[in-house]
């Protein structure tokens, strides 16, 4: 018999079993945390199970929030790291982003419940609100600048909950960048004044616990943005007019707990909200 004939259908069930594991691969990862969230565990720290670089968990996350995008819609996007402090922690040296979703946005709710939540965290931000699609990458800060609408407040409202940790950054990635809820108000626009200036405190029962500036993303709030924008339109998503897109924690991350809120932007923006166990 022809050794070929043998040894083609073999390489025939190489291929597509590798080819399998690479494409099957996204969509299977995708379900688990499709199903964690479905039920309210806590998020698979998927890198417990399965290696992923960066690309891969990328992947992973387009299939997840597309999954999710069947009984939701999409709000925005958010860029996370944004500061090499926390960059470090993560052992990574770029920011990451993932998609906000309109069930998250909690504006307006005096009260939110602690019990949808694993590990909230509570992280001041500044948010950009564009006037039209952007659907290609930019090249300078003045093409930014002429999509965008208004510059507003933003709480930002992460859930860290995953199963196991430590977890590694393709594990934030993976779980869309721990994207679970955000606040934000438009009744003030600080579009065309110096946003780096910005400063915000965040107090807890009367307190005040974390402290920033608006050169805390990235040390300058347009190049954030511009990076953040051009990442979104590479991993294959564009951004629809209306979309709010913000740019990272400004100070530190606040581990939630129950009581009332209070972030202050400058002397101009207050954000205020309880959180009730």
């Amino acid at each position: 018999m022809n050794k070929n004939l043998l040894f083609k259908p073999f390489l025939a069930c190489l291929c597509f079993g590798y080819c399998y594991s690479v494409w099957g691969q996204p969509d299977l990862l995708a379900k688990q945390l499709l199903e964690a969230h479905e039920n309210g565990r806590p998020i698979p720290t998927l890198s417990a199970r399965q290696q992923l670089d960066m690309s891969s968990a990328y992947s992973v996350q387009a299939a997840y929030v597309r999954a999710r995008l069947t009984t939701d819609k999409m709000a925005g996007f958010k860029a996370g790291l944004t500061c090499l402090e926390a960059q470090s922690r993560m052992g990574v040296n770029r920011p990451i982003i993932g998609v906000l979703l309109k069930s998250g946005d909690v504006s307006g709710q005096p009260t939110i419940s602690l019990k949808k939540y694993g590990q909230l965290i509570v992280e001041t931000e500044l948010g950009f609100i564009t006037k039209r699609p952007i659907q290609k990458s930019v090249s300078s800060i003045s093409e930014l600048q002429s999509y965008i609408e208004k510059i507003v407040p933003v709480v930002e409202l992460p859930d860290l909950d995953f199963e196991k940790t430590p977890i590694q950054v393709t594990d934030l990635i993976a779980a869309n960048a721990a994207a679970a809820s955000f606040i934000y108000s438009q009744d003030i626009n600080w579009l065309g004044q110096d946003i780096n200036s910005i400063t915000v405190s965040l107090s807890h029962n009367g307190k005040i616990v974390n402290q920033g500036q608006g050169e805390d993303a990235f040390g300058d709030q347009w190049e954030a943005l511009r990076w953040l924008v051009n990442q979104v339109i590479a991993n294959g998503w564009s951004i629809d007019k209306g979309s709010l897109l913000i740019t990272g924690a400004l100070g530190e991350m606040v581990t939630a707990e129950p009581g009332v809120y209070r972030a202050q932007f400058n002397d101009e923006a207050v954000l205020t909200f309880e959180l009730v166990s």
